[in-house]
Formats: structure tokens, C-alpha cells, sequence
């Protein structure tokens, strides 16, 4: 399924459009299925957004005992560490949100090498999702095509058959754990968030087909697939 553009003037503006979209999507499951299932992204545009989700009037909106957050990837470092995913959500949003912390579901990283921490979370993940698609992964897009920790030339890009896996980052010299694409493709809904002058190259190169075989290129989503992107991003 191609994705849906959404552009917006500049990077606030397009953090109050996701935040209008996060809610809308929690609502809707919540009222469907009685529990909203996300995997949150790292990133300074994700960052934004738990911010603003974190204040009034949107964190009234959503029933937050009824959500549970998911990571779709995470640096093999401690939790406490200024590199993970999970500190970066904990004190943009986590903190500030009146959601249980049985229903905060991070990638257990004190547990030892990324192959144990993978399999523990897809463990995790099994035991809450009970066969369900998430019901949105929010991802952000690398200037080099990758999503999630899913990068360009590495094994983690074929792995099907697991919900997560472990890979090396040659380039970061850092382990990494990352959901799959089968997980990512059956969420509900996918957000790939594209900000700023900096992806602006890659973006145009992705759109008129001037590289093939990106990250970002082979997702695949079932359902609801959005780029939301600045002006600055989709400006060439």
C-alpha cells in the first residue's frame, strides 16, 4: 500500500496533526476493543509528540489505563542511558500520563546480549498482543532509508519468522534490537514521521525512485500507511 502524504507548514504543525491522529487512533481502538496497542519510535519529532500528548487538553482524551506502549526498537544500552528509546519516551511523555506501569512494555536491556533481550521481548509482545496486530507503529525515517532499527545491508532486514530480532550497527558500533517487518506491516496503522531540511535529499530520492531497496522502501503496510512530513522535508 502507498503511503499517504501528509504535509505540514513546519515540524509544530506537523506534531499537532499526529498528536490529533494518536488520539483519534487510541479512541477508535479503545471503543472497538477495549485497548489501544502502540510501539512508539525514538526520535526528535516522536519527541514532540509525547510532549504535546503529555499536556491539556490531549492527555484527558485518552483512557490511559486502557493503553499499552510498546518500543519498536531500542539501543542495547541501560535504560537509564541517555542513547535509549525508553528515557527519551519516560521523561517526554511516561512520566507525566496517568498509565500503569504494568502497561509500559520496554525492551529489557539489563538482561544481557540483544539475541536474549530480542527474544525476551518478543515473549512479551506474544504474551500481551495474544496473535492481535499492534495498533500503530509510529516510525521515524533515517537519511539513510532505514525505519526502526531496520538498516540498510544488515541480516535484521530478512528476519520473518520472529517478531523482533538483534543486529550490529556497524556505523554506530552499537547493538541493536528492532521489530520485523511482519509486525510493523500489521499494524493497524503505520506513521513514518519525515522532518526537517536534513531528509529533504532522501525524501526525493525515495519519491522519484532514484535509489530502490531502502528500509523504508519495503515496508508493506496491510491497512492505514501515513508520511507525516514538513515542508522543509518535502520541499524537492
Amino acid at each position: 500500500m502507498k503511503a499517504i502524504q501528509k504535509i505540514s507548514v513546519d515540524t509544530p504543525s506537523l506534531i499537532e496533526a499526529a498528536v490529533e491522529q494518536f488520539v483519534a487512533a487510541a479512541r477508535s481502538a479503545i471503543a472497538k476493543r477495549g485497548i489501544f496497542h502502540i510501539a512508539l519510535a525514538g526520535g526528535s519529532t516522536p519527541k514532540g509528540l509525547y510532549q504535546k500528548l503529555a499536556t491539556s487538553p490531549y492527555m484527558e482524551k485518552i483512557d490511559w489505563s486502557r493503553v499499552h506502549l510498546f518500543f519498536g526498537d531500542e539501543r542495547c544500552v541501560l535504560p537509564t542511558h541517555d542513547d535509549s528509546n525508553f528515557k527519551m519516551a519516560r521523561e517526554a511523555m511516561i512520566d507525566h500520563i496517568p498509565i500503569p506501569q504494568e502497561n509500559v512494555h520496554r525492551m529489557p536491556t539489563e538482561q544481557g546480549d540483544a539475541a536474549t533481550v530480542a527474544l525476551s521481548y518478543a515473549q512479551t509482545m506474544e504474551a500481551e498482543l495474544k496473535g492481535q496486530p499492534l495498533d500503530l507503529v509510529l516510525l521515524g525515517l533515517g537519511p539513510d532509508g532505514h525505519i526502526a532499527s531496520l538498516f540498510p545491508d544488515t541480516d535484521a532486514l530478512n528476519v520473518t519468522e520472529t517478531l523482533t530480532t538483534s543486529l550490529y550497527v556497524e556505523k554506530f558500533e552499537s547493538w541493536r534490537v528492532t521489530m520485523t517487518y511482519p509486525v510493523i506491516n500489521a499494524a493497524r496503522q503505520v506513521i513514518v514521521f519525515i522532518a526537517g531540511e536534513a531528509k529533504a535529499d532522501i525524501v526525493k530520492e525515495i519519491t522519484t525512485n532514484a535509489v530502490q531497496g531502502l528500509p523504508v522502501q519495503r515496508l508493506a503496510p496491510k491497512f492505514e500507511y501515513y508520511w507525516y512530513m514538513d515542508t522543509a522535508a518535502a520541499g524537492q
